[in-house]
């Protein structure tokens, strides 16, 4: 095969093909093949290894605690048959005087006692009747019979007829619970009669320790025929429970099982002579941990053939994957706003008719982008301007009633006042054409309106203005504080029954933001005529509320806040905008 034809082949197929065939070539193939049968393999022999190893170590664990408890069955045993125990324990305390007893009674403690010596940490206790003087329900040696009756593990005692039988019970006054064997004494002329019972307690911990677990994961643990558990390599609630239908007496060997919804690997046995069963589980989940951990051989192989197809795919994508990072990357400055073209390489598959198109498609973009904004601009000083000459009639219409009703009284320096403030108002209204004017200019309006409705109202209106001086030169829409003024006053104090008021304008700083408000203490209004007042009812509220959008871009709700008889507060709450922000929006 000519190997110049096929580079040529794949030069120019077509940028599905060539990712397909990287796929296919440089990773699923190689990959998918030594993966399926390298860890097959060590699958297979890495769970048959762990389950011999799980056989072992329950086998070893179950010979030294078979040990340890047959060790103790044969001292009860050699203990019961003993003929010093039983004959003293079957006398009446009225024939023997006080001495003689505790004599007899301090052989028995010696006897026990050398037992004891041979039986690591092991403790013989005897429960006998009630009336001997050595009894002592907190005696580390002898105890009423009366405190077995009724317990658990003398219920245990008595089902297996007396016989030795593993049980948890109280240690010999030092507190905490102990695995012990029990057995009844039976009096040596009649064997149906029972003289006491012989327990050999053994601390749980020494039990416990017998319980070495191969794995962390592992569980073992000792429990009775009735489910009494004995010891425990981990804490009861941490442990996987056997039923007693699912404990075997003798399992070979470890086998799949469920507890708790979760798969195990399971096997029990009981001990030789006893009624104690050696029960170990283990999560199959932590045996597969073990399973899919491959040896260093197989790991070195896999890491040689992983290389060789990383190496093989980097050449094969090198010519897809450089541009189209590129691409990915001009496409998220576009999205940060930053629109600009990519440099056309002399590759013409799909990538470099992608590029190329994109190139075209950005100076359509810009094109369009800057009509649009041409377009916005035209619309927004339309709208302003449409909203700015329903406003200006009003006030208008407004003053000129005021002026006619002050010609009609011959009230000529009035009349000579408010035209020259209503002269001063307009030539700060009209601003050479503009409709948007800063804070102190707006200000400054409004000082001229309110000297014009203070004539009219011949003194009974007081106004004050409080503005800070670092928003003054800040930029607002024309005539939109007047308003509030107007409302305040006609809305407000006209309808107080003596028509006095004041009306205080507020301006300040806070958190990035200007905060403007008219207030007055006027006759204030309820919740009615607060829906009322963003519905028509007063005028101008509806009207700059879309003017502030419309110059600041965001959505600037005018906040009404009045209890009557009380007064009312109006507010907005706007953005800092200045004349080189301005200037700024412009340019682009």
């Amino acid at each position: 095969m000519d190997m110049g034809k096929v580079r040529e082949w794949f030069r120019n197929a077509s940028l599905r093909g060539k990712i397909l065939l990287l796929i296919v070539l440089g990773g699923i193939l190689p990959v998918g093949i030594v993966m399926a049968v390298s860890f097959a393999t060590v699958r297979i022999q890495t769970e048959e290894r762990l389950i011999y190893a799980l056989n072992q170590g329950y086998s070893q664990v179950y010979q030294t605690v078979g040990d340890k408890l047959s060790r103790l069955h044969n001292i009860s045993t050699l203990f019961a048959v003993n003929d010093m125990a039983s004959p003293v324990l079957r006398f009446d305390d009225k024939e023997m005087d006080v001495a003689e007893q505790l004599m007899l009674f301090e052989n028995i403690n010696s006897y026990a006692y050398g037992l004891e010596m041979t039986m690591d940490s092991s403790n013989i206790v005897f429960y006998i009747e009630d009336s001997y003087l050595v009894v002592n329900a907190q005696s580390s040696r002898y105890r009423p019979l009366t405190d077995a009756y009724g317990s658990r593990w003398y219920q245990s005692l008595r089902e297996n007829n007396g016989r030795p039988v593993w049980v948890l019970l109280d240690g010999s006054g030092k507190g905490g619970s102990y695995a012990a064997i029990a057995r009844e004494l039976w009096n040596p002329d009649d064997y149906s009669q029972t003289v006491g019972i012989l327990a050999i307690l053994m601390e749980r911990k020494n039990l416990e320790n017998m319980l070495q677990n191969a794995y962390e994961e592992q569980e073992l643990y000792l429990e009775t025929a009735d489910g009494t558990l004995l010891a425990s390599n981990l804490p009861e609630e941490a442990l996987h429970r056997l039923s007693v239908s699912q404990r075997n007496v003798d399992d070979r060997e470890f086998g799949s099982i469920t507890l708790g919804g979760e798969p195990c690997y399971a096997r029990s046995c009981r001990i030789d002579g006893s009624n104690v069963y050696l029960v170990s589980v283990i999560p199959k989940g932590a045996v597969r941990e073990g399973m899919n951990v491959p040896n260093g051989g197989m790991g070195m192989v896999f890491l040689g053939v992983s290389l060789l197809v990383v190496m093989v795919m980097a050449t094969m994508a090198k010519s897809i994957t450089g541009r189209l990072k590129l691409l990915k990357e001009q496409m998220l400055r576009i999205q940060e706003g930053n629109i600009c073209k990519m440099e056309e390489g002399p590759s013409r598959d799909e990538i470099g008719q992608l590029i190329g198109n994109y190139n075209v498609m950005v100076d359509q973009v810009e094109a369009l982008l800057r009509e649009q904004y041409i377009l916005g601009q035209e619309k927004v000083e339309a709208e302003l301007k449409a909203l700015q000459s329903q406003i200006n009639p009003h006030f208008l219409y407004n003053t000129l009633d005021m002026i006619n009703w002050m010609s009609q009284k011959k009230e000529s320096e009035n009349i000579r006042s408010v035209v020259q403030a209503m002269s001063r108002f307009y030539r700060l209204t009209l601003s050479k054409g503009r409709d948007i004017v800063s804070i102190r200019d707006e200000v400054e309006m409004c000082e001229a309106y309110m000297e014009i409705q203070k004539r009219r109202y011949r003194g009974r209106i007081c106004y004050e203005v409080e503005v800070d001086g670092d928003i003054l030169d800040c930029l607002i829409p024309k005539i939109t504080l007047q308003p509030f003024l107007e409302n305040a006053i006609i809305h407000g104090i006209n309808e107080k029954a003596d028509g006095r008021g004041m009306v205080i304008l507020n301006g300040w700083m806070e958190d990035g933001r200007i905060t403007l408000s008219v207030t007055d203490d006027g006759e204030g209004m309820t919740q009615e005529d607060k829906k009322k007042s963003h519905q028509g009812s007063h005028y101008g509220l509806s009207n700059i509320e879309h003017r502030l959008e419309l110059f600041f871009g965001e959505s600037i709700p005018v906040q009404v806040e009045s209890s009557p008889g009380i007064g009312t507060c109006v507010i907005i709450n706007i953005p800092v905008r200045t004349e080189a922000e301005k200037a700024v929006e412009h340019e682009k």
